[in-house]
């Protein structure tokens, strides 16, 4: 896919930078017992359940949400009631204000229309076979842009969920509303990476680790440069792809029929990429400064709210002059 207009992406470097920092071998960690996911479309280690994997497929066209522990048992599968439509290709996990953990579930490559939609569920606390009922979020491109994207993410210190597009050559990041509302929850524009995505999670520390089609990045704050290049000998193939509650591995699903998870080892931070703690919103001299919208506004943007404002300005002085009218007569 090539992306024209106002999201066409810059041009990317032509070698890695920084150059490779570390070279890794991959290493089988288990191969799923369950014939349903034979083709799982996400994964994101839980919150609650800290050595369950949440990985998501959809066996006869269904979506569904599955447990799978570090032997590749599955340890309860999840029908999903309020999903429009069959596909499902994302999963990340955050906690929100209150401390309570939900899933979020992705149809990112609808992105393509210029919309899609996330579902959000919160992560059960019983691992038994059971429905759950999700509740849904429209979320949109600015200015009718159209997107394919290849990862949904979460940062664990702002509880916010971030999109990067999916291109051969180059990624674009996209920030969520801080509140996700019942109307069209618009995305932000922050960044490009000059470099293709193929899948990404936050580590609890606040590092982003990014799957390329060649090797894993990490970077020490969504609005930071790759600090860390980890080649590994057999290649990355395969799209679902997560990092382990702990920071320490990442885990890559192989394509394919019976697919294997695939361990991948990730350095200890260095000083390109220990975590930042600084604002999202401040100024950096490698990206474009954004402004975050905190929730979902009104309609009408600024304009539209500052009319409103006024209108209320007016009906608030219309009520003084009505009663000092009143008192008079």
């Amino acid at each position: 896919m090539v992306l024209t207009g106002p999201f066409a992406l810059a041009a990317p470097t032509p070698t890695p930078s920084p150059a490779v920092t570390s070279t890794v071998p991959v290493k089988p960690a288990f191969r799923p017992s369950d014939p349903r996911l034979a083709a799982p479309a996400g994964l994101v280690a839980g919150i609650v359940h800290p050595n369950i994997w949440w990985t998501i497929a959809s066996p006869g066209g269904r979506p569904m949400l599955f447990a799978v522990d570090p032997k590749g048992r599955t340890r309860a599968a999840y029908s999903l009631t309020g999903v429009a439509g069959a596909r499902v290709d994302a999963i990340t996990i955050v906690k929100n204000g209150a401390g309570e953990s939900g899933l979020f579930l992705g149809d990112l490559s609808r992105g393509r229309t210029g919309a899609f939609y996330l579902y959000r569920v919160a992560e059960p606390k019983t691992l038994s076979d059971a429905p759950l009922a999700v509740k849904p979020f429209k979320v949109r491109y600015p200015n009718g842009g159209g997107n394919e994207a290849s990862a949904l993410l979460a940062d664990p210190a702002e509880s916010r969920l971030y999109v990067i597009t999916r291109n051969k050559k180059a990624a674009a990041v996209f920030a969520l509303p801080g509140v996700l509302g019942p109307g069209w929850n618009a995305l932000t524009r922050l960044r490009t990476l000059p470099f293709p995505v193929r899948g990404g999670q936050f580590t609890p520390d606040g590092r982003v680790v990014l799957k390329t089609t060649e090797d894993v990045r990490i970077l020490g704050g969504i609005q930071e440069m790759a600090g860390q290049v980890v080649r590994t000998a057999t290649g990355l193939a395969g799209d679902a792809f997560g990092v382990t509650s702990t920071g320490r591995r990442a885990l890559v699903v192989s394509p394919g029929v019976r697919p294997t998870f695939q361990s991948v080892a990730l350095p200890a931070p260095n000083e390109a990429t220990k975590p930042t703690t600084a604002a999202t919103e401040e100024v950096s001299e490698r990206t474009t400064p954004v402004a975050y919208p905190s929730e979902s506004g009104l309609p009408g943007g600024p304009l539209g709210t500052g009319a409103l404002a006024g209108l209320v300005l007016l009906g608030a002085f219309g009520v003084v002059f009505y009663l000092r009218g009143r008192r008079s007569g």
